[in-house]
């Protein structure tokens, strides 16, 4: 019975295909609108989280200021190189701190001008981020006390100014000569901050702070060495920040940690947040388009109420009247979901083709078996009253229309 019912509604629908397709347009949108965003939104949490997973689950980092202070110790809040020491020489589990702070600046080598991610750092800075050096080396504890003017490229900072071997060449950054000591290992996608790894110059921390300042008060990057109690670790480096920065008992602290774990859950939760807004505006559009089906299926059934009545004469039930306008209403709806599911689709990875840099798309299967459930949804909640129209329907009377 069921598998009549579903040949009579797709062959009513494919002889009214241009219809049909109208019919389904406002699925076909929605749907579409959805898949895109998500796949666009979920290609970035990918990458981002793929990336901080990369890193490690012991890794934490510390920001100045807090919302909770003062106003006086949020203006005067500052993280510094001697808080990194503090906290590696106080916090036993500790395998590396390394003070950090970024900027934005050009580099220029023989005519050649690229625009990079300035990122000082201490020599520590490859273990704790598990980026390390493919060409020559990074710079020494030495280079960092004597504050000397050297830098390690990312590999597509490295092609942009068109080094081709970089060890040795000169670049000006700041206005002076730097020497190129390395290039980084190829690491696609964004650091914890969200920097381009690929895009950066890696200079000493000293250095930086001869040409420039920590926006916002700069930070520390921690890598713990014991990873079975994050949390009591925390603890210890905040109290090890509070003595490095005099805080008084009762007073709010300066600075703000962050983990691992809560920098993904806060992501999580934004691009969680964003892709629902989205959905609730593009359910506008799917119910246009249920509107769309309802409306087609009541023309459709007064267009085939002889139909109905021949039926009705030759011992079909009203369920059987019933169960094939909501079968064909459904199809439609299931149709304009899959359609709207493959151009989705299309449309992000056109999105990333042609935004550099953009992460790839990333659709989980919910998103799609959602796509499927609610566009077929849709169709049958719409197709109800048509539905329930066409079984109500005399057969005598039916008989007699023309």
């Amino acid at each position: 019975m069921w598998r009549e019912t579903v040949v009579l509604a797709l062959a009513s629908i494919g002889q009214n295909r241009l219809r049909a397709f109208l019919t389904t347009l406002g699925i076909i949108f929605g749907v579409m609108a959805v898949i895109a965003v998500v796949a666009i939104v979920q290609g970035v949490f990918y990458v981002y989280t793929s990336q901080l997973e990369g890193l490690g689950a012991g890794f934490m980092f510390v920001v100045s200021g807090n919302p909770q202070a003062t106003e006086k110790i949020r203006q005067s809040s500052y993280v510094t190189a001697e808080d990194a020491l503090a906290v590696e020489r106080d916090v036993d589990d500790v395998l590396a701190v390394t003070p950090y702070f970024f900027d934005q600046r050009k580099l220029q080598l023989r005519g050649q001008t690229a625009d990079a991610v300035i990122m000082p750092t201490t020599e520590r800075y490859p273990e704790i981020q598990n980026h390390f050096v493919e060409e020559g080396r990074f710079f020494t504890a030495l280079e960092l006390r004597t504050r000397a003017r050297v830098v390690v490229l990312g590999p597509d900072l490295a092609q942009k100014l068109g080094l081709s071997r970089a060890v040795g060449e000169k670049v000006r950054l700041y206005g002076v000569p730097f020497t190129v000591i390395g290039v980084m290992e190829e690491k696609n996608g964004i650091n914890a901050l969200g920097q381009q790894f690929d895009q950066a110059a890696v200079i000493p921390h000293s250095t930086a702070l001869l040409f420039s300042s920590p926006m916002r008060g700069g930070m520390l990057l921690i890598k713990l060495d014991n990873v079975d109690d994050v949390d009591r670790l925390k603890e210890e480096v905040r109290r090890a920040l509070r003595r490095s920065h005099r805080i008084s008992v009762g007073e709010a602290d300066d600075f703000q940690i962050v983990t691992q774990s809560e920098i993904i859950e806060s992501v999580g939760k934004i691009t969680g947040i964003a892709t629902w807004v989205v959905m609730a505006i593009v359910g506008v559009a799917l119910l246009v388009g249920g509107i769309g089906i309802m409306n087609i299926m009541l023309v459709s059934v007064t267009e085939r109420t002889r139909e109905i009545g021949i039926r009705m004469a030759v011992g079909a039930r009203r369920q059987d009247i019933l169960a094939q306008f909501l079968v064909e209403a459904s199809l439609l709806g299931l149709i304009g979901g899959v359609i709207g599911i493959g151009i989705g689709y299309a449309v992000s990875w056109l999105v990333t083709a042609v935004v550099p840099e953009f992460p790839p798309p990333h659709v989980p299967m919910w998103a799609i078996v959602l796509a499927f459930v609610f566009s077929a949804s849709i169709g049958l909640i719409f197709g109800m009253y048509p539905a329930a129209r066409a079984a109500r329907l005399d057969p005598i009377e039916a008989l007699r229309y023309e």
